[in-house]
């Protein structure tokens, strides 16, 4: 039986808790919408309405079931060696042995079933693909709190994106097999052209899915920093992948290369959900301070 001193200390916790969590609630009501930790407030309760964290994971899995198997498709008809993606990817990344090995078990292709594995894509694409356009869609209308009319040529646009992530992962297939094993320099060369494409996307995807509601003006900042921060995600994994993808090998085989793709993707979409919901906070920001008494 617990004594009462015991009894005594539950209570006390309990209290200490629920006045801590008032102050930091207080705080966090009493912050200037145009202030830095009001727009980062702003920010955290948008990703929260739209249910960041799932939509982060659907759009990784969407990409991983339709997008990956339609590039694996593409490789197949583009290079003679079924195994071309596999080796770029280890070579560019420097994976051991086992790991490469691994590697090419999951991502290699066999010849002989070219027909099956690109009716297999296209259905994919159909079934599954499309959903990422709807995902950033429903991110953007939740985040700017618009309601969309529902339309027929949805899915044209649904359509038109999944084929803008088609080609960008595409140019990224072609400039890994192209500059493995270059130059360094080359490869940094690249990333304000990066940037630039990827800004344009996430600028014109989100107006697109949105029915034109939402003004470039209001969109650029979160395409800028979605770029940013892909791009940035891009250069810290050709660094630290290798170490990542062996650890899961090591440890799940081939079923760990699968889960180590699927983590890189799902902070990529982390990337594109929080700055969706930070865009329509920074607008505020900017309302805000364009009004004749807000201070300087």
């Amino acid at each position: 039986m617990p004594d009462s001193s015991d009894r005594r200390l539950l209570p006390r916790t309990r209290a200490r808790a629920a006045a801590v969590s008032e102050r930091g609630r207080h705080w966090a009501e009493t912050r200037e919408a145009d202030s830095a930790t009001g727009v980062a407030i702003g920010a955290w309760h948008r990703f929260r309405a739209v249910d960041g964290p799932l939509e982060s994971a659907l759009l990784s899995l969407y990409i991983l079931i339709a997008v990956i198997p339609a590039l694996l498709v593409m490789e197949e008809y583009l290079e003679p060696d079924a195994q071309a993606f596999a080796t770029h990817m280890v070579d560019h990344y420097n994976l051991s042995a086992q790991t490469a090995s691994l590697v090419r078990s999951v991502l290699a292709q066999d010849a002989d079933h070219h027909l099956g594995s690109a009716l297999f894509a296209i259905a994919g694409a159909l079934f599954f693909g499309l959903n990422f356009g709807r995902v950033l869609q429903l991110v953007h209308a939740r985040s700017w709190r618009i309601d969309l009319p529902a339309r027929s040529s949805d899915y044209a646009r649904y359509g038109v994106v999944l084929v803008g992530v088609y080609g960008l992962l595409v140019l990224l297939m072609v400039q890994l097999a192209e500059l493995t094993g270059g130059d360094s320099w080359a490869r940094m060369a690249l990333i304000p052209g990066w940037i630039a494409l990827l800004t344009a996307f996430f600028l014109e995807a989100p107006r697109l899915l949105t029915h034109g509601l939402i003004s470039r003006r209001a969109l650029l900042p979160g395409a800028v920093l979605t770029a940013l921060g892909l791009v940035a995600l891009m250069l810290v994994s050709s660094w630290v992948m290798k170490y990542w993808v062996d650890l899961y090998a090591r440890d799940y085989g081939g079923l760990g290369v699968v889960m180590a793709v699927f983590f890189w993707l799902g902070l990529s979409s982390v990337i594109i959900v929080w700055s969706a919901a930070l865009a329509p906070a920074l607008a505020d920001r900017r309302e805000l301070r364009r009004l004749p008494d807000s201070p300087a």
